[in-house]
C-alpha cells in the first residue's frame, strides 16, 4: 500500500477459531478500503493461526504479529499500537463484528470535525444472533450526535469503558497511551484515560460495535466474574482510575458519576457471585471491596432499585446468610423468567409454523380451484377446435365471429 492507511484496526487473537472468520470478513468487506488490519496471534493453540495465515495470504491489508507465548490482550494491543500507521486507530476483539460501513462513517465524521476521539454505540449479541442493547452504552446516553465536545460536558460517557473507541493516531502518540499490562480489564483504564485527555470528542451513535456474549465453556476471560483473578484485577483497575480522577480538579468532577457506575454495575456483579465463590474471593470482598464502598457518597446509591439497595445493606453489615439467600432467590427468579421467555419463544415459533401451514393450505386450495377452472376452459377450447376442424366447421366459425363483431359494434 503506497499511501498510509486511513484507519488501523488492532485485533488480539487467542483461541477464537469459531468466530474469527466472521470477525475478519466484517473487516475485509468494509466500504472503506484504505485500512490496515493488524492481527496479533497470542500463541493460539486452536486453528486460529491457520485461519490468520489464510487471510494474510488473501488480503495484503492484513499484518500478522505472533507472540511466542500467551501474554494477554494488553501486551498484544500494545504491540499493535507500536506498528499502526493509520491516521486513526481503533480496536476490535476477535469474536466481535463491525457493520459494513462502520469505518467509512467513523473516518468521515472524525475527519470533518478533526476529532481526536470518537465514541460510538454497541449492540450485545449471542451465538443465536439474538441482539439487545448494551447496558453500558445505554447508560452512556448515545441518543444523538455530538461534535467537538468532551467528557466533562457529557459525564455519562464514562459508563462506556468498552473498547469501542476511534482515536487519532497522533493523539495516542502525544499522550503515549498504552494498555496496562498483565491485568484483565485493561481497556477500562485505557478508555478512562483517553476520555479525560480528549479536548475534541465526538459522539456518533449511528455506528454500532457488535459485542458478543459467550456462554458456558465459551466464556471469555473477563466474563468469568467469579474467578479470584478477575476480582483482584478489577480492583487494581478501579484504584488506578481513582488515582487518575483524583489527579487534578477537573478530573475530580467525574468522581461521583464514576462511583455511581461502580455501584450500579462493576461492584454489584461481584456481590452477585458471593453465593458460589471461594473463601479467598469472599475475603477480598470483605477486606478490600467493603472499605472501598464505605467511602462512596451516600447519594450514589439513590438510583439503585430496591433489591440492589438491600444487597448493599446486607453486604456492608456482614449479613452473609441473608445476602446469599437473596442472591440465590433472585437468580432463581431470573432463571424462571428466562425459562418462561424461552417457552414463549417456542410457542410463538409453533404458532408461526402453523400459520405458515394454513397459509400454504389456503394457497393450495386456491391453486386447485384455479386448475379446475383452467381445465374447464381447456376442455371448451378443445371442443371449439374440433368443430373448426370438422366439415363446414371452419365456415360456421367464421360466420359466428363476423356476427359477434357486428353485434359488439352495435
Amino acid at each position: 500500500m503506497k499511501n498510509n492507511p486511513l484507519v488501523s484496526i488492532i485485533i488480539p487473537v487467542y483461541n477464537t477459531e469459531e468466530y474469527l472468520e466472521d470477525c475478519l470478513d466484517s473487516l475485509c468487506n468494509q466500504t472503506l478500503k484504505n485500512i490496515e488490519i493488524i492481527c496479533i496471534d497470542d500463541a493460539s493453540n486452536d486453528n486460529s493461526s491457520e485461519i490468520l495465515n489464510h487471510y494474510v495470504n488473501s488480503d495484503d491489508r492484513i499484518k500478522l504479529l505472533k507472540n511466542k507465548f500467551n501474554q494477554g490482550q494488553s501486551i498484544s494491543r500494545n504491540r499493535g499500537l507500536e506498528i499502526a500507521t493509520g491516521e486513526y486507530v481503533t480496536f476490535l476483539d476477535s469474536d466481535d463484528l463491525m457493520q459494513k460501513d462502520a469505518y467509512e462513517k467513523l473516518y468521515n465524521f472524525a475527519n470533518n470535525y478533526n476529532h481526536d476521539l470518537v465514541v460510538f454505540d454497541a449492540v450485545r449479541f449471542n451465538d443465536e444472533m439474538i441482539e439487545w442493547k448494551s447496558v453500558l452504552h445505554s447508560k452512556a446516553g448515545y441518543d444523538k450526535v455530538y461534535t467537538q465536545t468532551n467528557v466533562f460536558e457529557h459525564k455519562n460517557l464514562i459508563y462506556d469503558t468498552s473498547i469501542s473507541k476511534f482515536l487519532k493516531n497522533d493523539f495516542i502518540k502525544r499522550h503515549n497511551f498504552k494498555f496496562l499490562e498483565n491485568v484483565l480489564y485493561e481497556d477500562l483504564l485505557f478508555s478512562m484515560q483517553v476520555l479525560c485527555a480528549s479536548v475534541n470528542l465526538g459522539v456518533y451513535p449511528d455506528v454500532k460495535y457488535y459485542w458478543r456474549v459467550r456462554y458456558g465453556y465459551k466464556k471469555s476471560v473477563t466474563q468469568s466474574v467469579s474467578e479470584i483473578k478477575n476480582l483482584k484485577d478489577r480492583l487494581t483497575i478501579i484504584n488506578k482510575i481513582l488515582d487518575l480522577l483524583n489527579s487534578n480538579s477537573k478530573n475530580k468532577s467525574l468522581l461521583n458519576i464514576f462511583y455511581q457506575k461502580l455501584v450500579e454495575i462493576d461492584i454489584l456483579q461481584f456481590i452477585d457471585q458471593l453465593d458460589s465463590c471461594s473463601s479467598e474471593y469472599k475475603q477480598v470482598m470483605c477486606d478490600e471491596v467493603k472499605p472501598l464502598v464505605l467511602n462512596f457518597p451516600i447519594e450514589v446509591f439513590e438510583e439503585l432499585d430496591g433489591i440492589d439497595k438491600v444487597k448493599y445493606l446486607l453486604f456492608l453489615n456482614d449479613m452473609w446468610d441473608d445476602l446469599i439467600e437473596l442472591i440465590q432467590f433472585q437468580k432463581y427468579l431470573k432463571n424462571e423468567i428466562n425459562d418462561l421467555k424461552a417457552r414463549n419463544r417456542k410457542l410463538s415459533n409453533s404458532v408461526k409454523i402453523k400459520n405458515e401451514k394454513l397459509k400454504k393450505q389456503r394457497n393450495f386450495k386456491y391453486l386447485l380451484e384455479k386448475n379446475h377452472q383452467l381445465k374447464k376452459e381447456n376442455k371448451a377450447l378443445k371442443k371449439e377446435i374440433k368443430i373448426i376442424k370438422s366439415t363446414g366447421g371452419w365456415l360456421k366459425y367464421k360466420v359466428n365471429n363476423i356476427y359477434l363483431r357486428i353485434f359488439k359494434k352495435i
